[in-house]
């Protein structure tokens, strides 16, 4: 089983970044932030066949937002107040790599800018998340705008806010962020390629599972090269579970 996140860069233009991850990399759970919605980056399908597999909303003041999108099973969308199009969830349930009766609360998340940094949106929109979470499963992916794993060489410094975040998710959520988790030993891989200077190793892209997953967690990559670089500004993230 596959998830994996991708921030497409205002939308998508070339409309290929969906199919990319389902097909050409069998993800059974996307994430996407800043993507238009599933109609302008799919061929059309019978209503009954994906209306119940996507969830989708716009940033108010822009064409694209924040979605999820399930290969298998039902999505219910759950509201998360004062962040329409930055964070959507939904409660994912008889997906093929479930548990009988499971249901999994999944979130994809682009961070705004706003009071308090990028860190201090996340744990606002964490705080709305908390409300809804308590005794279930959660899976949380997407663009933090903030370093999301531990590096003490890197010349991204992490602030004490950022530090924050990564202890509430892991503490307070039980999650474990998946690429750390996979590649310990290694230094936090570039997922961002800022238009301002594209060498700097911005690592702000991640997927944070249940610590129960650990021991079914195979590999996290993030994939890399020229034909990345030409859709957006991100790189995708794709963690593999057993």
């Amino acid at each position: 089983m596959k998830i994996a996140t991708y921030n497409l860069l205002q939308g998508g233009s070339k409309r290929v970044h969906w199919k990319k991850m389902l097909i050409d990399h069998s993800v059974d759970l996307l994430f996407v932030q800043e993507s238009y919605p599933q109609n302008e980056h799919l061929s059309p399908s019978p209503p009954s066949e994906t209306s119940n597999r996507s969830v989708w909303q716009k940033v108010e003041s822009n064409k694209w937002g924040s979605g999820v999108f399930s290969k298998t099973g039902t999505l219910t969308e759950i509201d998360i107040p004062h962040y329409c199009g930055w964070v959507v969830g939904a409660e994912l349930s008889n997906a093929n790599w479930q548990k009988n009766d499971a249901k999994t609360l999944v979130f994809s998340l682009c961070a705004p800018n706003g009071p308090g940094s990028y860190a201090g949106q996340v744990n606002l929109i964490l705080n709305e998340i908390a409300k809804l979470a308590e005794g279930k499963e959660l899976v949380i992916g997407g663009d933090f705008n903030m370093p999301v794993s531990d590096w003490c060489k890197s010349e991204i410094k992490s602030t004490k806010r950022d530090l924050a975040v990564r202890t509430r998710l892991a503490n307070e959520f039980g999650l474990i962020n998946c690429w750390q988790s996979a590649n310990p030993e290694l230094e936090p891989q570039q997922t961002l390629r800022w238009t301002g200077n594209r060498t700097i190793p911005f690592h702000i892209d991640g997927i944070f599972v249940p610590k129960t997953w650990l021991e079914r967690l195979q590999s996290c990559t993030i994939l890399s090269g020229q034909e990345w670089d030409e859709l957006s500004d991100h790189n995708p993230v794709i963690a593999e579970f057993a």
